[in-house]
């Protein structure tokens, strides 16, 4: 996969985990709230420390009645979602670069090596598939949520906050 394709896919990515946590946020607040509190939703849940998986956990225990199949969707987003955030490094194998007039030289192209298991290669482009065929999905289930216990629509809540 060419660098600009894999930016884009990376882009497109991540902007819709932000979507998709923008709504977990607003049922945290909902649920104790009874409305977005500004300084509680910037200054608690949008601080760097307090995890996704902290959201989904949450999450979890205040939606009684939690579809598992969607937060099973949901935990499989993060995941995907972690992949294009932090694996980028191409490794290349001795035999496939050499030094030519003082230059490195690339005689093939280097793998994205999966961490989970360092035989295999990430192959961005079914990840990519695979998360734009499960978001929406996850964030109309999390949105309806959202709505059945009272909040405003989103365009509502991001005008509001």
């Amino acid at each position: 996969m060419d660098t600009e394709t894999l930016s884009k896919y990376r882009a497109e990515v991540i902007e819709r985990s932000i979507n998709v946590e923008t709504i977990i946020n607003a049922i945290v607040c909902q649920r104790y709230f009874k409305k977005i509190i500004k300084d509680f939703y910037f200054e608690v849940l949008y601080d760097e420390y307090f995890s996704f998986g902290l959201k989904r956990r949450i999450l979890e225990k205040i939606v009684k009645d939690i579809d598992q199949e969607k937060l099973n969707e949901l935990n499989r987003l993060n995941n995907i979602r972690n992949y294009f955030a932090h694996c980028n490094q191409q490794f290349f194998e001795a035999k496939d670069i050499e030094v030519k007039e003082g230059k490195l030289i690339e005689k093939s192209k280097g793998k994205v090596v999966d961490p989970r298991n360092t035989n295999k290669e990430i192959n961005f482009e079914d990840l990519y598939i695979e998360y734009m065929t499960k978001v929406g999905n996850v964030e109309t289930y999390l949105h309806d949520i959202y709505m059945k216990m009272g909040g405003k629509s989103l365009k509502q809540f991001t005008e509001g906050v």
